[in-house]
């Protein structure tokens, strides 16, 4: 009896092992089982985040230009491919409506790109508890301010054959601009400056019409760069109050200096341009636009340009002669604007000041008027014409970057060319210096901390245009994340 006993008993004991055995091992099972498809899912799910991520940011990144939409879905797929790590399916970013959302604040002026996908893992240990799937899901999102843009373009005789180059570049940049919700105007420049294509009030700009507008071929004249640059800030600040994009941008091109001023020179209370050339002569100059003794001519519309009425133009005997134009004897007591179309732009700004600096000391030091005559006007010297159109582009530079907006104003600049980089003028300089502080560039030594940072471009031949262009281009790209 008690040999059958205990074989009775060991017999249980080995059962009940068994059971704590099985039920160990299925613990196990399913613990292992666990873990290896969590670790699955977690890198399935780090891959869709990527994917969703890219997408978002190229989409935005295509808002400038081009289909969003599209480039989100290229972008995807080419991070998450069909079948990936045993994936049975996937978000189809071409007709799933929920996978791209564009919203915009019209207010803030910004666009946000939410990316939203799905993916579907089968299990492997799982099936053990009868989990045969698991749903991963990812969502990306990306943002790109809005941007008001003014585009200044030099169209002045000396450009020449160059000018194919620029109008193609010109084109290309503006493309490249989103015409369903940033703004953008047209203004040229040459004897006067005119405004071809206006900013829009409300969002969006019609870009067919805009690449149009640039001239195929180059109207001409000389280089009313003041009355160019006005006009440009006039257009961006014609947007109201409280509907300003929060990039608010000047792009300047030019291939040389500030040559005219206009003002009320002849008392008549309508701006004119009186303008000269630029000197001493530079070589090898092979297009002949510097000159030992530069005419003076003028008076000329500050918007058609046309001379109103046309004085025969005078040539002194040398570049700082004292001979005065002996149509316009002296000139206006300070700037004068007569076309704008925003309330409040400041329509007279003075010929000099001291509040500026050019190369670290008062730009009324380094370019001054000279010679005061009656009534505390400046005589119509090459020397003072020369000094005050390159001094009131700096001074309106200035204003527009520190213009009580929504928001601050920027300036990129861009020169091209060897007559941007030859020493001309009284100092002499380069016009490529003044173009930096226009621009506030850091690499400026006039740099202004106080205000937005711009940027300078150079484009030594034609064929660096478009590359100088797309420069400016990824600047403002990178300013609208």
């Amino acid at each position: 009896m008690t040999t059958h006993k205990r074989r009775h008993d060991r017999a249980g004991e080995k059962g009940v092992a068994l059971i704590y055995m099985a039920v160990t091992l299925t613990t196990l099972l399913l613990a292992t089982g666990l873990a290896v498809d969590a670790g699955r899912a977690y890198v399935v799910k780090a891959q869709l985040t990527k994917a969703v991520d890219g997408a978002a940011l190229g989409a935005a990144r295509h808002l400038n230009g081009g289909d969003p939409r599209g480039e989100a879905e290229q972008i995807f797929k080419a991070n998450f491919p069909a079948g990936y790590m045993g994936t049975s399916s996937v978000t189809d970013p071409t007709t799933a409506p929920g996978f791209y959302s564009l919203v915009t604040d019209n207010v803030t002026g910004i666009n946000t790109i939410t990316i939203t996908a799905s993916t579907i893992l089968p299990t492997t240990f799982m099936r053990l508890a009868d989990d045969y799937q698991v749903t991963v899901g990812a969502s990306g999102e990306a943002t790109r301010r809005m941007v008001d843009l003014s585009l200044v373009l030099d169209v002045s005789s000396s450009i020449g054959w160059r000018w194919p180059y620029v109008r193609d570049a010109s084109r290309m940049f503006v493309d490249a601009f989103d015409g369903a919700h940033d703004r953008l105007a047209l203004i040229t420049f040459g004897n006067g400056s005119n405004v071809l294509d206006a900013m829009p009030a409300s969002r969006g700009f019609d870009k067919a019409k805009v690449k149009a507008d640039i001239p195929n071929g180059l109207p001409g004249g000389s280089t009313a760069m003041v009355e160019g640059l006005y006009r440009g800030w006039d257009e961006l600040r014609s947007v109201a109050a409280g509907q300003q994009s929060s990039l608010r941008i000047i792009v300047l091109f030019t291939d040389g200096a500030s040559n005219s001023v206009p003002g009320n020179h002849d008392g008549t209370g309508i701006a004119k341009g009186l303008r000269t050339a630029d000197f001493p002569k530079n070589f090898p100059d092979p297009d002949n636009q510097t000159w030992p003794q530069p005419p003076i001519n003028g008076l000329m519309d500050t918007q058609t340009g046309a001379g109103s009425p046309a004085y025969p133009g005078f040539t002194p005997t040398r570049w700082d002669s004292l001979e005065s134009y002996p149509s316009v004897p002296f000139l206006a007591l300070q700037s004068m604007h007569t076309h704008h179309r925003s309330a409040g732009i400041p329509t007279t700004f003075p010929l000099q000041t001291a509040a500026l600096t050019v190369n670290g000391a008062a730009q009324s030091a380094r370019r001054p008027l000279r010679n005061l005559g009656p009534g505390g006007r400046y005589p119509s010297q090459v020397w003072n014409i020369n000094n005050a159109s390159r001094n009131l582009v700096e001074i309106i530079s200035n204003a527009a970057r520190a213009d009580a907006g929504d928001y601050r104003i920027r300036i990129y600049t861009l020169g091209m060319g060897e007559l941007v980089r030859y020493m001309l003028g009284t100092m002499p300089e380069m016009s490529e210096d003044i173009l930096k502080r226009m621009a506030n560039d850091p690499l400026s030594p006039d740099h202004n901390n106080a205000q937005q940072d711009g940027k300078y471009f150079f484009a030594r031949t034609p064929d660096d245009v478009g590359p100088a262009f797309q420069g400016i281009q990824n600047q403002i790209i990178r300013l609208t994340k």
